[in-house]
């Protein structure tokens, strides 16, 4: 009978499970896409539509303006929006337009971007090198394949580098706490704050009868 009255009990099931998990977001394919923004040449070419020319086959009869303010009129589907770099010689070699010029008036070579962006953007090319900015492809285990960093022009224009506007990805969702919502945590007894109340002339008031923890301090 006792296994009768449970079998019944399983049938009707009325206390049905509920999951703690939230159900999950839809996340775009554009978030979670490993292709580059952009695609830059790899080679020192001018391509105007079928054809391809090189840097240097034209720079080399047609001289360039000493400070090169002015974009040349080959030039104009080209938006110079770097910030107060103005000059086109701040970043391309005045002699040799295959190559990037350094600080020291030395070669870059064209498919190193990076150590040309890190003349001026040094914390941010530190950043780039440990992998905490930018994107980074392929295995974070080496031994499983092989991952590669996306340079700076491969996501950035560098004429005019600042992104549009975006919208942005749906952010995670915690397991047992459901969708979180952003807003006044004021009056909740939050057991994730530890400071509940706001500092009073000057010192911490005493938390909900605990000992006094919290001393006076600036």
């Amino acid at each position: 009978m006792v296994l009768g009255a449970f079998a019944v009990l399983l049938l009707l099931d009325p206390l049905r499970f509920a999951s703690p998990v939230a159900a999950p977001d839809s996340v775009p394919d554009w978030a979670t896409d490993p292709t580059p923004v952009r695609r830059p040449s790899e080679s020192p070419e001018y391509r105007v539509g079928v054809f391809r020319y090189g840097c240097s086959d034209c720079h080399r009869i047609i001289p360039s303006a000493s400070e090169g303010r002015e974009l040349p009129i080959q030039h104009t589907e080209i938006r110079l929006e770097h910030g107060i770099n103005t000059r086109c010689l701040n970043c391309h070699h005045p002699t040799n337009r295959d190559a990037f010029v350094a600080d020291s008036g030395a070669e870059i070579p064209w498919n190193q971007p990076q150590l040309l962006c890190a003349k001026c953007h040094g914390p941010v090319y530190r950043d780039w090198q440990h992998g905490a900015h930018g994107r980074t492809n392929g295995y974070w285990d080496t031994s499983r394949g092989e991952q590669t960093r996306r340079r700076c022009i491969e996501c950035h224009d560098p004429h005019k580098p600042p992104f549009p506007s975006m919208v942005a990805a749906p952010g995670p969702d915690t397991l047992r706490m459901g969708r979180q919502q952003v807003g006044d945590h004021a009056g909740q007894d939050n057991p994730l704050r530890v400071l509940r109340h706001p500092r009073v002339d000057g010192a911490y008031p005493r938390i909900d009868g605990a000992e006094d923890v919290l001393k006076e301090g600036p």
